[in-house]
C-alpha cells in the first residue's frame, strides 16, 4: 500500500459486528482489517443489521445495554458510507434468485459490484457463491 491511501472495500454488517463484539476466533482479523486507512460502504440495511446485533448481545448478557449503545456510537464512527437499499434492490433480487444467496446479503454483492470494490465478509455462502467480489478481511489487498 502506497503511503497512507484508504483501501476502498463495500463491508458486511458480520465484519463490523465482529468488531464491535470482539468476537472470537475472528476477533484478530477484524482487528488487524480495521487497523488501516478504510473507505467503506455498505447498504443502509448495515445500520439495521448492527443494531439487531447490539440488542441481541445485550439481551442475551454477552454485553450490558450501556455498552450496546456506546458500541452503537463507535458504529457510526467508523465512517461507513450508507448507500440506500431501493438503489440496489433490483439487481440484488436477481443476484439472489441466480444464486439462491438470501437477497438482504446480496445487497452487499451488488453494491460491490456496482461500485468496482470487494466485498469483504465472512459469510461463507457469499464467499463460495461470489469468489469474484467476496473476499475474508485476512485476504482483502490494495488492487
Amino acid at each position: 500500500m502506497a503511503g497512507n491511501r484508504a483501501l476502498k472495500a463495500v463491508v458486511d454488517t458480520n465484519v463490523v459486528a465482529y468488531y464491535l463484539l470482539a468476537t472470537e476466533p475472528f476477533v484478530d482479523e477484524v482487528r488487524a482489517f480495521w487497523h488501516r486507512p478504510l473507505d467503506l460502504a455498505a447498504p443502509a440495511l448495515w445500520e439495521a443489521e448492527v443494531s439487531n446485533v447490539l440488542w441481541m448481545a445485550a439481551r442475551t448478557g454477552l454485553i450490558d445495554k450501556a455498552m450496546a449503545l456506546r458500541r452503537l456510537v463507535l458504529a457510526a464512527r467508523l465512517g461507513i458510507r450508507s448507500v440506500a437499499t431501493r438503489r440496489l434492490w433490483r439487481g440484488a433480487l436477481a443476484r439472489a434468485l441466480n444464486s439462491n444467496v438470501a437477497a438482504c446479503d446480496t445487497l452487499f454483492v451488488e453494491l460491490a459490484v456496482r461500485e468496482h470494490k470487494p466485498l469483504v465478509t465472512f459469510d461463507a455462502k457469499l464467499l463460495v457463491a461470489f469468489p469474484d467480489v467476496a473476499v475474508r478481511p485476512s485476504a482483502f489487498r490494495a488492487k
